[in-house]
């Protein structure tokens, strides 16, 4: 039986984690549990383990340090990541520390830690000659991917030149669904984009079981590829896959907090590969215009039409913001965006917003305000298009821009957009709650993603970081300017519990609350 050790520092999470399933009708048992990763540790170090389930926050050691000795150890053991939504920065370290996955507590139901567990150790279930068969057709189909499929992405080779998928290859009439993936990672740091095609692979693995997939990272850009067999199950295939993708898509935004978007093809027969191709490589760029799906099943939006891209006007633009006139700016944008949407090029979309740029950029200059944070140099880059997932969007971005063009004319300097205002005054109004961007983001009448790009192009942190920040300087004034105990601080500055927000407070501070207590000045 696999051996199983359960670290986390809530007894209840190690409770429910024990007894939600039967471990031994799925050939486990349970090895041990750990409070912290001291105790964890030793626990290893005496009776070994095939799998530790480990929480990330912790006292005495936590599950970072606890990943690393472990890995130092030699051993052989899969590390699974129990994480909050706020702890994806932290489960990101631990992977590249050697754990193999993570999984939101949220998520902790039988069905998801089992479909875990199956996929880690599905190979080694497997005989020698089963795996090295297995291993000898996923090559080829890999080489047949990468030889035929993913130079379609640049253009190296046309659907022409692309076969059907051999027969020895193919599954005997099978109809597949090819599903293809690109998303900019400007964000990620380079270490995290090696490993960002890796992270995608698991997770359509752990999503569709056994397909064909190849994936790469070039430069700032992500392309992927799967080929999925489909069985006639009598459900509605096109329906669950559309599901799926979509739910791989959340994680890669909450876990590395970049836009992913798929496109899903029809299905088709093996010899059909080169019109798979071309329709999921459409509805990835349709998902941008779908205004709020980043999975596309090609067929249920329209392709792009054809037409002529609309010529936007330097002179129109620029009278209006030395007129004031916002209502006819305004318009005229929206006329613009109108006709983009209807072509629903992506290319064409982004040709405009250059243009859009450049002219605010023009009248910027006219008017002198480039020393204004809310009309910095981080506003005129080309590259805040890929931070900006739907058309929609885009829009808002244009709009917000020569807003603040027309405010900077009438009113002068302009330290943040109204947006952006609009959201720290809400943090100050609100931090007490259990707010989050989703919540800030509807207060500003904004998409979640939206403001989470402005927020950060604007002021240089995140959301959470600013709230956090924002929360730590209440409690400084509440630790020397009361008698509140440490956890009535932590209550009043908005934090969830005393031990969270002594360790958050000390991470900003270098000081314990205690110690940052008695360097108060004396009360006059």
């Amino acid at each position: 039986m696999k051996r199983i050790l359960i670290v986390d520092d809530e007894y209840l999470v190690r409770f429910g984690l024990k007894t939600i399933i039967d471990w031994e009708e799925y050939g486990y048992t349970i090895a041990g549990e750990a409070s912290n990763g001291k105790e964890a540790l030793e626990l290893f170090r005496r009776t070994g383990a095939d799998v530790v389930l480990t929480d990330i926050k912790m006292p005495v050691m936590d599950g970072l340090e606890l990943t690393r000795a472990i890995r130092e150890t030699g051993k052989k053991v899969k590390i699974i990541i129990l994480s909050h939504y706020d702890d994806f920065s932290y489960a990101r370290e631990a992977i590249n520390l050697g754990a193999f996955r993570y999984i939101l507590k949220t998520e902790l139901t039988r069905a998801n830690i089992l479909t875990m567990l199956k996929s880690l150790f599905h190979s080694e279930n497997e005989t020698a000659g089963e795996a090295a068969a297995v291993d000898d057709i996923a090559v080829r189909r890999e080489q047949y991917i990468g030889q035929y499929l993913f130079p379609l992405f640049s253009g190296a080779k046309n659907t022409e030149q692309c076969p059907p998928y051999p027969e020895e290859i193919n599954a005997a009439d099978a109809a597949y669904v090819m599903l293809c993936a690109s998303c900019r990672l400007t964000s990620l740091l380079l270490d995290m984009r090696k490993l960002f095609p890796k992270a995608v692979k698991v997770l359509f693995t752990d999503a569709f079981g056994t397909v064909d997939i190849l994936a790469a990272c070039h430069g700032e850009t992500f392309n992927f590829i799967a080929v999925l067999p489909l069985a006639e199950d009598g459900t509605d295939r096109e329906a669950k896959t559309a599901d799926l993708a979509r739910r791989i898509v959340k994680n890669v935004r909450q876990y590395y907090t970049v836009n992913l978007f798929i496109g899903i093809s029809s299905a088709g027969p093996a010899d059909s590969m080169a019109r798979l191709f071309a329709e999921a490589h459409s509805a990835v760029d349709l998902c941008f215009f779908s205004e709020k799906d980043f999975a596309c099943v090609y067929g249920l939006h329209s392709p792009c039409t054809a037409g002529l891209p609309p010529r936007i006007s330097y002179g129109r633009l620029s009278a209006a913001v030395e007129a004031g006139q916002k209502q006819e700016m305004l318009e005229y944008i929206q006329n613009i965006f109108r006709e983009l949407r209807k072509l629903k090029n992506y290319t064409v979309m982004y040709n405009a917003f250059i243009d859009f740029l450049s002219i605010a950029k023009a009248i910027c200059e006219r008017y002198q305000f480039n020393n204004q944070t809310a009309l910095g140099e981080n506003k005129f880059k080309y590259d805040a298009f890929y931070e900006l997932p739907f058309i929609g969007d885009v829009e808002m971005y244009i709009y917000s821009l020569f807003l603040d063009l027309l405010a900077g004319k009438q009113n002068g300097a302009l330290a943040y957009s109204y947006i952006v205002k609009k959201t720290l005054a809400f943090i100050q109004q609100n931090y007490v709650r259990n707010i989050s961007l989703s919540d800030a983001a509807e207060n500003a009448g904004v998409s979640h993603s939206y403001l989470s790009f402005i927020f950060k192009q604007e002021t240089g942190a995140n959301f959470n970081a600013c709230l956090t920040q924002f929360r730590i300087e209440e409690a400084k004034k509440l630790l020397w300017n009361t008698n509140l105990r440490i956890y009535e601080v932590a209550e009043k500055a908005g934090f969830s519990n005393q031990y969270y927000f002594s360790k958050v407070f000390k991470e900003h501070t270098s000081m314990g609350c205690k110690e940052y207590r008695d360097t108060a000045p004396p009360q006059l």
